[in-house]
């Protein structure tokens, strides 16, 4: 009983990160953190059009990031198979 009412409320659900909508409040609470964040460091707060420009290039960073490390991971698979050295 217990371990089901664990998992109902470990259940995860998708949201869409949509940097152009205002409603869903993604892009107040990404600059409210990053302001934040800023503050504490030092660094000069920025706005809500900037907060936008920079999310909006962190999605395909991540994304070649991402593939660059799969490949990677690939070759050293291909070296395991072929019993080759790691290096």
């Amino acid at each position: 009983k217990i371990l089901s009412e664990v998992e109902s409320y470990m259940k995860l659900n998708v949201a869409d990160f949509e940097k152009d909508d205002e409603s869903n409040g993604h892009i107040a609470f990404i600059m409210a953190a990053s302001n934040l964040r800023a503050l504490c460091y030092g660094i000069a707060p920025v706005d809500t059009m900037e907060t936008r420009r920079i999310a909006g290039r962190i999605v395909p960073a991540m994304i070649t990031t991402t593939g660059f490390v799969s490949a990677l991971s690939c070759i050293e698979l291909v070296k395991l198979l072929q019993e080759t050295p790691l290096n």
